[in-house]
């Protein structure tokens, strides 16, 4: 049986080891800087930055070419899938996957008290 669980590394885990990663491929998950969102419609291209959940000084700049997700919004945690070069400090992702967080959550804690 096969294992469906999917592994990400952190923005931190990726700048750790980032010179023995230079280009290959890697999933990494991070929050996206508000303020950092640069997205031309016509070109499809989008740029920000993500930031590590737990230190947040830790953080990468980000390239996608594509339709940018219909959740993608500053401060949500998305997962991206593609090559970082550290000279550059750039992420470029092939993949970009909004996590889109539930907007139920509150109601079924309040349910379950």
């Amino acid at each position: 049986m096969s294992n469906t669980g999917v592994y990400y590394m952190t923005v931190a885990e990726l700048l750790a080891k980032a010179d023995s990663l230079q280009d290959e491929n890697v999933r990494i998950s991070g929050d996206v800087v508000d303020g950092s969102i640069d997205y031309n419609r016509r070109e499809l291209v989008l740029s920000f930055r993500v930031r590590d959940a737990d230190d947040q000084a830790k953080a990468i700049n980000v390239i996608y070419n594509g339709v940018a997700p219909d959740a993608f919004k500053p401060d949500i945690e998305v997962v991206l899938e593609g090559v970082y070069d550290p000279g550059k400090n750039l992420f470029q992702a092939a993949t970009l996957l909004a996590k889109c967080p539930s907007k139920y959550s509150s109601e079924i804690e309040e349910q379950k008290e």
